[in-house]
This record gives C-alpha cells, sequence and structure tokens, in this order.
C-alpha cells in the first residue's frame, strides 16, 4: 500500500506538535519547582521603610546667635563717688526704674549758686527795665539826650542776656544734679552691673547693661546661590541647646551687599520671645523654609532611586520584591527626605538598594510587620 508524502507530513507534524507540548509543560514544571525552591530573603527592620504621611519642609539651613533686638549699655553722666546700687545682673527692671544713686553733694551746692546768681540776675533786670522806663519819660519832656535814653536800653539788653545764659547755667546743673540718679532707659533684663557702692563712677564709664529679651533677632549667614530664595515674611525653625522643641521665626531683612572674603549675604530672623524660653547669646540651628507640604508620603531619600529619571522604589508586596514607579512632589536635600505619590500608606518598601536583589525576588518581612 502506498502512502502519500502528505499523509507522513501530517502525521509527523502531530508527534512533533504532541512532543512540543510534552517540553512546554515540563519546563513551566521545572521552574515552579526552582522557584518554589529558592529561599526568601529575610528583611531585616533596618532594611525596610513602612510608608506613612507626613509634612515635609524644603529648608535652607543656617547656624547664628540669638540676639536682643532692643539693649542699652548706661554710662555715668558725671563723675562722682557711687552710694548706693539697687539691682543686680538678672534682675527684671521696668523703663525710668532707679538703678543707682551717686554721690550729688557737689551737684547740689552747685544748683543752689546757680540759682543765687539767677535771683540777683533778676534783680539787676527788673531794675534796669525802671530805668528804662524812667528813661523814656524823660526823653519824651527833652529832659535827656537820645544818647542817654540809649545806654540805658543797651543795659537792659545786657540784663536780659545775663539773665538767659544764667538759666541755662542753671538748668545745666540742674540736669547734672538729675543724673547722679541711674534710672533704666528701656525696660528689660540687667544682664551687666560694673560699679559697687563706695567706687568712683568716672564720667563716660559703663555702669549697667540691660536687654529687652522680649523679642530677639537671628543673623544666619547665606551663600550667594540660594540669596535669590528669600524673601522677607518667609518662616524659619531653629532649636537651641537645652530646649527639646523647635522655636518659630520670621525674616524680616536681607543684606543686600555680600560680605567681603565669604561673599555670602546675612539675613535676620525675628523671633518672639514674650515667654522668656529662649535667652540672648544662645546658638541657634535650625532652617529658612522655603517650601513645605502637610499630609504626603514621605521616603528617606536613599528609598528612591533615579532621582534625575523616572523615579521608583522597591515594594514589597505579596512577599516579593516589584519595581513601583512614584514621582516626587518635594525634595528635602536637608532633611534628605522626599514627599512622592503612587503609594499607600501602610506599604512597606526598600529603605535603600540591597545587593544580589532584583524585581520579583521573594522576601519575608520582619515578624512584626508580618
Amino acid at each position: 500500500m502506498k502512502v502519500s508524502w502528505l499523509g507522513w507530513g501530517i502525521v509527523l507534524g502531530g508527534l512533533a506538535a504532541c512532543g512540543g507540548h510534552e517540553d512546554s509543560a515540563g519546563s513551566k514544571e521545572a521552574a515552579s519547582a526552582v522557584a518554589a525552591q529558592t529561599p526568601s530573603r529575610a528583611l531585616s527592620r533596618a532594611d525596610i521603610e513602612v510608608v506613612v504621611r507626613r509634612n515635609l519642609r524644603d529648608t535652607l539651613p543656617f547656624t547664628g546667635t540669638l540676639a536682643a533686638l532692643k539693649s542699652s549699655s548706661i554710662a555715668a553722666e558725671v563723675e562722682a563717688r557711687v552710694h548706693d546700687v539697687l539691682v543686680r545682673e538678672g534682675e527684671v527692671v521696668r523703663q525710668g526704674q532707679v538703678l543707682a544713686r551717686l554721690d550729688s553733694e557737689s551737684l547740689d551746692q552747685s544748683v543752689s549758686e546757680q540759682q543765687a546768681q539767677l535771683a540777683g540776675n533778676q534783680s539787676r533786670l527788673k531794675l534796669a527795665r525802671i530805668k528804662l522806663d524812667k528813661q523814656h519819660e524823660l526823653l519824651q519832656k527833652g529832659f535827656i539826650s537820645q544818647l542817654a535814653y540809649d545806654e540805658a536800653e543797651s543795659e537792659y539788653t545786657v540784663r536780659q542776656g545775663e539773665l538767659q545764659a544764667q538759666s541755662s547755667q542753671l538748668a545745666r546743673a540742674r540736669r547734672l544734679q538729675a543724673d547722679s540718679v541711674v534710672r533704666a532707659p528701656i525696660a528689660g533684663v540687667v544682664y551687666e552691673r560694673k560699679i559697687n557702692p563706695g567706687e568712683i563712677a568716672a564720667k563716660n564709664t559703663r555702669l549697667f547693661s540691660i536687654a529687652d529679651l522680649g523679642v530677639l533677632e537671628l543673623s544666619a549667614s547665606v551663600p550667594s546661590q540660594w540669596i535669590g530664595r528669600i524673601k522677607p515674611g518667609q518662616q524659619a525653625r531653629f532649636s537651641v541647646e537645652g530646649l527639646p522643641d523647635e522655636s518659630t521665626g520670621e525674616v524680616v531683612r536681607v543684606n543686600p551687599v555680600a560680605q567681603s572674603g565669604t561673599r555670602s549675604f546675612l539675613i535676620y530672623i525675628r523671633v518672639n520671645n514674650a515667654d522668656g524660653r529662649l535667652k540672648a547669646g544662645q546658638f541657634a540651628k535650625g532652617g529658612v523654609v522655603l517650601r513645605e507640604l502637610t499630609g504626603q508620603v514621605v521616603l528617606p531619600q536613599t528609598a528612591v532611586q533615579d532621582l534625575q529619571g523616572q523615579p521608583w522604589v522597591m515594594l514589597v508586596t505579596q512577599g516579593r520584591l516589584k519595581h513601583q514607579p512614584v514621582k516626587v512632589l518635594l525634595w528635602s536635600q536637608s532633611e534628605r527626605k522626599l514627599a512622592v505619590t503612587g503609594l499607600n500608606p501602610g506599604q512597606v518598601v526598600l529603605a535603600a538598594p540591597l545587593l544580589g536583589v532584583a524585581s520579583g525576588d521573594a522576601v519575608t518581612l520582619p515578624t512584626e510587620l508580618k
């Protein structure tokens, strides 16, 4: 019996097809068996980051020293012996409060002397006025010459000048007498006291220093490449040693002239300190808030890969790693964190790249996260 070539072709094709199906099924089963036998990589708590929502700020870091916005140094206006000192360092004083008293005996005598001289000048002026009026009557009647009247008028003018000069000297003596009582020019805290009772206070010698700590100001240096992003009204957050909480301030001025040498610019941050928590002279470390987002998914910078291209993270889902694209909303380089979209709270991602792992690899989470 003859068999056509076409028949043999169909028979051989069928056999080949049956063999191919068997090989494919076997390959899949073998791959599944290998995958099942491959051990999962155990991840530690340090390897992963649980996705949560929080606030993130992009800040420009700064350091600086807090200083009182208002301060005053009180110097002696007269040279005298210190009679009494009424305040010490650290005491709060009000404006106009007496801080010290100097010996004013010689000043009191000078005032009395000037008062006596003023009374004499007043009497001489009064007499010159009477003479002038009398000479005016005689001139009207033709009993004296014009020259005699002019002399009387000149004498009266001289007496007026003497009285004015004496009044000025008396006012100066009284001012010096008042300066023997040292008063606070502003309200604040006495942070320096340079005199003690019995000492001689020389003129223009500093006696006290007072600072109003209700409002502080912080000056900070900013690199020239960042100064264009700093504007008055921006918020600043900073911390100081000894206080657990952050403090806030506001940028109020920007010095438009760069510092010689560093080519950096100074900015000035006003801080409300009504509660007195902060002290002048404390070292502050913080940043000017350039931008802030609230309630966003925030990850450490190391968790996001390919930041200059198409950012992605390695997501842990159903016991395996998965390449998950994300979109960066804010990059805080000072905090080394990013706000992203594409993830939901509660999901788990790798906190940083791990050697020897790739998308699709089996992993095991720590016990507390299973």
